[in-house]
C-alpha cells in the first residue's frame, strides 16, 4: 500500500489563502486611497465653500459701508482728539485775491473756524479752488497750530470778447473769462468772432509797440479763424494777414503818424500783401478827385 503525500496540497490551499489574503490586502489599500481621495475632493470643496462665504460677508459689508463707516469714525475720533489738542483752524489768510467773490472763495475752501487743521486735504482744496473761473494757480499751506495761508494767482484780463451777443472777458492766456458784469473793464479792446481769444494776446502784444493804433484802435475781428481785420475809430477798416502782420500794422502805424488816413477820406485800407496797399477812399473823396482832375485839364 503506498502513501500519498498530502504536502502538496497544503502547499496548495496555503498559496490559495495566501494570494486571497494578498487580494483582500490591495482592495483594501485600494479602498483606504479612495477613501483618501474622497476626502481630499471633500476637503476641497469646504475650503471652497468657506472661500465662497468669506468673499460673500466681506462683499455685503463693503455694498453696506460697514469699513467705510468704521474708517470714517476712527478719522473723525482722531481729529475730534487734535482739536481738543488745540490743532483747530482759528484763522484763514488769503493773498492775492482781487475779482474772485469771497463767497466763491469760503464755498470753494470748505473749511469753518474750529476745524481740526489736520483734517484738511490741501491737494483737494487747492484744486478746488483753481476750478474758479479767475484764479490761475493757488497754494494751500496749513501753519500750526491753527492757521490755514492760503496764495491765488488770479487772471489778468486784456481784451473783451464778443461773442453770439455775449460778453467774456479774455486774459493773459487766450481763455475766456465768464464774468456776469464786463462794463468794469470797458476801457479793454474789444475783440470779436471764433478763435479770437486764443489769438488775442499775440496780436495785443504786437500793438504794443503802435502806440498811434492803439490810440484810434476801436475792435478786433477774427476772419475764420485766419487773419485779422481792424476797425479804427471813424468805422476805417484796416485788412491784416497773419503771414505779414508786424510789417501791415509797421505800415499803418506810419500811415496814421504822417496822417494820410482821414475818417473823411478813407473807408478801408486793405494791407494783407506786403509788397502793396490798397485804399478804399469815399464818395465825396473820389467826386474831389474827378473835379481837381477836370479843373486842371480846363
Amino acid at each position: 500500500m503506498r502513501l500519498i503525500p498530502i504536502r502538496k496540497k497544503n502547499t496548495l490551499l496555503a498559496k490559495r489563502s495566501k494570494n486571497e489574503s494578498n487580494k483582500i490586502t490591495s482592495t483594501r489599500k485600494v479602498n483606504k486611497k479612495k477613501n483618501a481621495r474622497t476626502m481630499r475632493v471633500y476637503a476641497d470643496y469646504f475650503k471652497y465653500f468657506l472661500g465662497f462665504i468669506v468673499i460673500a460677508t466681506v462683499c455685503g459689508s463693503w455694498f453696506q459701508g460697514y469699513p467705510q463707516k468704521v474708517y470714517s469714525n476712527t478719522v473723525d475720533g482722531i481729529h475730534r482728539f487734535t482739536a481738543s489738542l488745540g490743532f483747530k483752524v482759528q484763522e484763514i489768510v488769503v493773498q492775492g485775491r482781487i475779482h474772485t467773490q469771497q463767497q466763491d472763495l469760503m464755498k470753494a475752501l470748505k473749511i469753518n473756524r474750529g476745524d481740526s487743521i489736520f483734517s484738511i486735504d490741501l491737494q483737494q482744496t487747492r484744486f478746488r479752488l483753481e476750478k474758479l473761473e479767475w484764479i490761475r494757480r493757488a497754494t494751500v499751506v496749513r501753519s500750526l497750530p491753527d492757521i490755514v495761508h492760503i496764495k491765488i494767482e488770479e487772471r489778468h484780463p486784456i481784451a473783451i470778447w464778443q461773442h453770439h451777443n455775449q460778453f467774456n472777458l479774455v486774459d493773459e492766456d487766450g481763455s475766456a473769462i465768464l464774468t456776469k458784469d464786463h462794463r468794469h473793464y470797458g476801457v479793454l479792446p474789444l475783440v470779436v468772432g471764433e478763435g479770437a481769444p486764443q489769438k488775442s494776446p499775440d496780436i495785443l502784444k504786437i500793438l504794443m509797440k503802435f502806440p498811434n493804433i492803439q490810440k484810434n484802435l476801436q475792435a478786433l475781428s477774427r476772419v475764420h479763424e485766419r487773419r485779422w481785420n481792424i476797425y479804427l475809430v471813424g468805422g476805417v477798416l484796416v485788412k491784416l494777414s497773419d503771414h505779414s502782420l508786424n510789417q501791415g500794422l509797421a505800415l499803418l502805424e506810419l500811415l496814421l503818424t504822417e496822417q494820410r488816413l482821414s475818417v473823411k477820406n478813407v473807408q478801408e485800407v486793405d494791407l494783407r500783401s506786403p509788397e502793396r496797399y490798397f485804399l478804399r477812399v469815399t464818395p465825396e473823396t473820389i467826386q474831389k478827385i474827378k473835379s481837381n482832375r477836370k479843373g486842371k485839364i480846363a
